[in-house]
């Protein structure tokens, strides 16, 4: 069986723990020839090697978008058959990418994986035109993801769980002390409580509000500190915001936050919180505003989970705002601790908890890290993955559309075709 990934760093869900996920069964599907081809820049071409996965190709579309690297693709893919034999199979781990991956390869068999929700705008309108006149099997990271889809009009039946995994191991080979001291003090028991703000992508949790609650409980007495990433949104304003009082010294910045497997180890808990754009609801508004943000839904999803379960993985206890992802891998008070959406003092109340009553932390920590090993260990995640390849390749069912797709692509863009045209030339082919 020979499997083409396309991945696309850039958007949201592609990003390095999506990067660190494709590495796993690149590694341990011995029986898949697998090629990796990374659609963006030479900086997510090394971000991928950082993960574990070396490409087998780069195509930088233009602008940044990969709907306009359609016929680069699938000039790429001719090339890349030529060298190495037909793909049986391809697998898009975006959204973006799914997309293209219809408009180049219309004929081939294809799988997509979804590892956050729909985002407003162009790019999830045309992923729902092609999925719908292109059924591609997608594969979401838990039924909170595949909720937001079915509500946007996507098939059921083209719509599948498989949630995400870690690897444990992984992080083991990260020194805790080394950690400790590169953020600036050692591990000893008078050390402070290091909270990380993880999320992934990680421009999608605000640091403001993180800092808030840091900031809250701080005020305590308490030697609490926050790790949070350089693009983190609004970090520049929560660091003013800390420093006139006082507290500037208990913000960590740290790049490798969003690689989470190499940070978590000296992490004393995790955060993720989300910001304004996470919960904007506009459903009750009419405005020619809530029109061009998508009609009333959220600007963007909240985070994925994938950075929690390295944290869980390692058994650093979890505070989660308890959006419908989070509650599907963390019962709250036995294997994280989940606070109602913009609630900052739930959360700095929280940490406070787990900072106070090392007991509760451990058992708290214990029961998440054999959560992860039960249910989102790489090893079951790979196993589940080669099985839905093998069905999609063995199943002749599976509806593909011929060449014509291209042009109705094009001319639906344009507006030349109705959406009643574009139905009686598919149905034609």
């Amino acid at each position: 069986m020979n499997v083409l990934h396309l991945i696309d760093p850039h958007s949201p869900g592609g990003g390095a723990c999506t990067l660190r996920l494709l590495a796993e069964p690149l590694q341990r599907l011995q029986s898949v020839n697998q090629d990796v081809l990374i659609i963006g820049n030479r900086s997510h071409a090394d971000l991928a090697r950082r993960c574990g996965v070396e490409p087998t190709g780069l195509l930088t579309p233009p602008m940044n978008e990969p709907a306009l690297a359609r016929r680069a693709l699938a000039r790429t893919i001719r090339l890349q058959e030529q060298a190495r034999g037909p793909y049986d199979l391809i697998h898009a781990w975006t959204m973006r990418v799914a997309s293209l991956a219809v408009m180049a390869a219309p004929k081939r068999r294809r799988l997509a994986t979804l590892a956050v929700g729909p985002i407003s705008g162009l790019a999830t309108q045309l992923f729902l035109m092609l999925t719908e006149q292109n059924p591609t099997p997608l594969l979401a990271s838990s039924t909170a993801v595949q909720r937001e889809y079915r509500s946007m009009g996507v098939d059921r039946r083209l719509l599948s769980v498989l949630p995400p995994a870690v690897n444990p191991p992984a992080v083991q080979s990260v020194d805790r002390a080394t950690l400790r001291r590169r953020w600036g003090f050692d591990d000893s028991s008078s050390a402070p409580f290091v909270v990380g703000l993880l999320s992934e992508p990680v421009n999608w949790a605000d640091a403001r509000t993180a800092v808030n609650v840091i900031v809250r409980a701080a005020a305590t007495g308490r030697d609490i500190r926050l790790l949070l990433h350089h693009s983190a949104p609004r970090r520049v304003e929560a660091e003013r915001w800390a420093a006139s009082l006082g507290y500037r010294d208990r913000i960590i910045v740290e790049d490798e936050v969003a690689e989470p497997w190499r940070i978590v180890h000296g992490l004393d808990a995790a955060l993720l919180i989300g910001g304004e754009l996470n919960s904007m609801d506009l459903s009750d508004a009419g405005s020619p505003f809530a029109v061009l943000t998508g009609g009333g839904r959220r600007l963007r999803p909240m985070p994925g989970v994938m950075p929690l379960l390295w944290a869980m993985s390692v058994g650093v206890p979890v505070i989660a705002e308890a959006s419908d992802a989070v509650s599907d891998i963390i019962e709250d008070g036995r294997s994280g601790l989940l606070v109602d959406q913009d609630d900052i003092n739930a959360a700095g109340d929280r940490i406070i908890r787990i900072y106070d009553d090392p007991t509760i932390a451990g058992r708290i920590g214990m029961e998440a890290r054999s959560l992860v090993q039960r249910r989102f260990h790489v090893s079951a995640y790979c196993v589940r993955l080669k099985e839905a390849y093998q069905r999609l390749v063995e199943d002749r069912t599976v509806r593909v559309i011929g060449d014509a797709s291209e042009p109705l692509v094009e001319h639906y863009q344009r507006k030349t075709l109705s959406w009643h045209d574009v139905e009686q030339r598919v149905e034609q082919v």
